[in-house]
């Protein structure tokens, strides 16, 4: 199937293999740089389920997701597929994320091997108890790291304000206790579940030709290349994967709270909860673009409120905001780095309570939609970016370019129906103060 967005200028061409694995092009004539992601819908959300050819649920420890994109590396006879991709010329990254795990490589040259490599790392795996135990001892290091880390406290000190039992309370990486339970059949379990090829979804960005060695344009030469690989597995019928998440409502577990670190100046966090809720097709990202024009209007560096922040000294830097939405929950959070914690998080509160009931101009509205659109058609540029995008919209029942075209008509207005989530319930504080300053 192609489909063409003629505003923005691009294309997007998909095909579902016999297996079921998606396939997605999404094409660039005339650039040498491609970027090819392998995705399984299945992150750090997801610990538990229903295993494929059970009825019951199980639960598996926090962790394991991620745990699996770095076992997924050592492949059968002792060989890194990191290590194999470097021979070729190709650089390769993994990301493991709340919804999501995802396998990449990108580069200019050898990029037919690159794909093969990708697909059979990642579908042939190889689990054993030694193999286990030394990557136990290696992220075991890593979560020791982001415990000595101000900002993974920060985070993870907000999450545990906001929610009580919705998975974002969790690191992705899990706890140093968790890992210790995983084991190389869980770890098959997992995989056998969600890595089903039906679970999957390949995206490739750059020029087709690239692929095929120069050979040909055609995306059906690309598709070819990549049946014929899957044409040498087997894997079983798929089945509908069940899964059992504790979705919330907008009431955040406790309003504050804090930690001591070795640290020179306090770092505080401010954030909101989005509580559980199903948006209609493409609504679920437009909402995104409408909390960041909100917060823009309110919190951007052209803004009275920013000046306010600067000549009360509330903040020293390390000021930045987002909305984040995995298609079931959300937040918003605002932190900075200060000198005064309790004020600025009165004051972040009072502006986030004050967008209830904020009546935009349209002349401010339209400069601050203008610049929010203008910076995500940019970050298109990026081929990481877009094929990223592309999925994990697609995965929010959004499409990207479908939806860029929609906000486009976005109005001022449109934005009250936003203005429901700003309410005291729904929010919380968490700072990290310096050590000396604990009494």
């Amino acid at each position: 199937m192609i489909k063409e967005y003629l505003r923005i200028n691009e294309k997007v061409i998909t095909e579902t293999l016999p297996n079921g694995l998606q396939v997605v092009i999404i094409p660039k004539p005339g650039y040498q740089k491609t970027f090819t992601i392998l995705t399984a819908k299945y992150g750090a959300l997801h610990n538990r389920f229903i295993p494929v050819g059970k009825t019951d649920f199980l639960d598996v420890p926090l962790g394991i997701a991620h745990f699996l994109e770095h076992k997924l590396f050592s492949m059968p006879g002792g060989a890194d597929a990191s290590d194999r991709f470097a021979v070729l010329g190709l650089e390769s990254n993994a990301m493991t994320k709340y919804t999501t795990t995802s396998y990449l490589f990108e580069g200019t040259k050898n990029l037919e091997a690159g794909l093969k490599l990708l697909l059979d790392f990642v579908q042939k795996p190889s689990f054993t108890k030694s193999g286990v135990q030394k990557e136990q001892g290696i992220i075991e290091q890593e979560l020791k790291m982001y415990l000595d880390s101000p900002s993974d406290v920060l985070q993870l000190g907000l999450m545990n304000r906001l929610f009580s039992r919705y998975p974002l309370i969790s690191d992705i990486g899990g706890t140093v206790e968790s890992i210790k339970l995983i084991t190389p059949e869980l770890l098959k379990t997992c995989h056998s579940t969600f890595y089903h090829p039906a679970n999957m979804i390949l995206t490739m960005v750059g020029d087709i030709q690239n692929w095929t060695g120069g050979k040909s344009q055609d995306p059906i030469a690309l598709f070819n290349l990549v049946r014929e690989n899957q044409s040498h597995k087997r894997f079983p019928k798929p089945e509908p994967i069940k899964i059992d998440l504790d979705f919330e409502d907008e009431t955040v577990k406790e309003n504050t709270g804090s930690a001591f670190m070795d640290l020179t100046i306090p770092k505080s966090a401010v954030g909101l909860k989005l509580p559980y809720e199903i948006f209609p097709k493409n609504e679920s990202m437009i909402m995104e673009l409408g909390l960041k024009i909100l917060l823009e209007v309110s919190f951007g560096p052209s803004t009275d409120a920013y000046q306010e922040m600067l000549d009360q000294e509330l903040i020293q830097g390390g000021f930045n905001y987002e909305s984040y939405h995995d298609g079931f929950a959300g937040f918003i959070r605002v932190q900075a780095n200060t000198r005064k914690p309790e004020e600025f998080n009165r004051f972040i509160s009072e502006k986030l309570l004050a967008l209830a009931t904020l009546e935009i101009d349209e002349a401010t509205f339209g400069r601050f939609k203008k610049a929010v659109f203008g910076n995500f058609i940019k970050s298109l540029n990026s081929f990481e970016f877009l094929a990223l995008g592309y999925l994990e919209y697609g995965l929010r029942n959004s499409d990207i370019f479908e939806t860029l075209e929609e906000f486009d008509k976005l109005t001022r207005f449109d934005l009250k129906k936003y203005q429901k989530y700003f309410v005291k319930s729904a929010i919380a504080n968490f700072t990290v103060f310096p050590k000396n300053s604990q009494t």
